[in-house]
């Protein structure tokens, strides 16, 4: 039987205000070596408008400033079905709560405690106890980091409540070269699943990490609750570099407008994709329509011959590699 379609979103073309957002971030209060005030001001430093601090399994409280509002958040843990290495558990990141639970209910066996460092690991018994937990405070859950977790898709299938995933990690991409979790994004979607994404630093250690991964997010306010509606609706594109400036069908066709890049992909199911790129080489269906004065495309068409696909989002790639993604159109 043939998956249903996703249902898409276009913040693009929606009222309210853009805003950088770091949503994966660990100050002294977990493991990470910046004091909660001394992180937002770097954050601040680095143009940031929202910072949800994520701590381990601790609820950090900071004020916002005059430029960068705090999301009380947290990044918390759930027993998969099969690990693969012992103690090996999953993590999410939950958006807008006011508590952490002492006693989640998940295996103890998966429970241990790094004094050196502040860090905890505890469980719930699996993510969608996890959401239900969430749920009572009107929070926003994401998967953190599927592929450095090294996460079968079967591991989320069942799960049920949680919004998106955490598509892209700057930390574990530089880490690890597993920062980049589009794979498992594309299997959800394909599978008819609304998932939508985030992509963040995971900072640690600001030198090496911070603003090495964002979510840009079109609130109705620069207020808490609108970045979480906005978190919970995908009204979001996330990138580790470019900027996707605008997004929309005209004429049945897909339009990109955005910073310079040399490649503009429309990502749909399985075998079925398309692009146009500068250079050499490559099969192009659609038309670039502006390019900036080294002919790095500036605007695209996207002219796809597949109709009805179950979902449609949208790539950006640099002249470094780097990459924006939109999600499901």
């Amino acid at each position: 039987m043939t998956p249903p379609s996703v249902p898409g979103v276009n913040p693009f073309t929606a009222d309210g205000q853009w805003l950088k957002c770091a949503l994966h971030t660990h100050s002294t209060i977990s493991d990470g070596t910046l004091q909660p005030h001394h992180l937002v001001q770097a954050y601040e430093e680095q143009g940031f408008d929202v910072v949800a601090i994520t701590d381990h399994w601790r609820l950090t409280n900071v004020p916002s400033t005059d430029r960068v509002l705090t999301l009380p958040s947290a990044e918390l843990g759930w027993d998969i079905k099969s690990p693969i290495y012992p103690k090996q558990s999953a993590e999410f990141l939950v958006y807008g709560i006011d508590h952490i639970p002492d006693e989640p209910g998940g295996d103890r066996t998966n429970w241990y405690t790094n004094d050196d460092e502040h860090y905890e690991v505890r469980t719930f018994p699996n993510l969608t106890e996890g959401v239900r937990w969430a749920d009572t405070m009107g929070a926003v859950v994401y998967v953190a980091h599927p592929y450095w977790t090294h996460l079968e898709v079967s591991d989320l299938e069942p799960q049920e409540g949680f919004v998106g995933l955490e598509v892209f990690n700057g930390s574990s991409d530089l880490e690890t070269g597993r920062g980049d979790s589009s794979m498992w994004w594309d299997t959800l979607l394909g599978r008819g699943r609304q998932v939508f994404g985030i992509g963040t630093d995971d900072q640690h250690y600001p030198l090496f990490e911070l603003a090495t991964g964002w979510t840009m997010v079109k609130a109705a306010s620069h207020s808490q609750d609108a970045v979480l509606e906005a978190l919970k609706s995908g009204h979001a594109y996330f990138s580790h570099g470019p900027e996707i400036r605008h997004v929309e069908e005209v004429d049945g066709h897909i339009e990109v407008e955005c910073s310079p890049v040399r490649q503009v992909i429309l990502q749909m199911e399985e075998e079925k994709g398309i692009a146009v790129l500068v250079g050499r080489g490559g099969r192009q269906l659609g038309r670039i329509l502006e390019t900036d004065s080294r002919g790095l495309i500036t605007r695209a068409r996207l002219e796809s011959p597949y109709e009805s696909p179950r979902y449609r989002r949208v790539t950006i790639v640099d002249e470094n590699g780097r990459r924006a993604w939109s999600n499901p159109l």
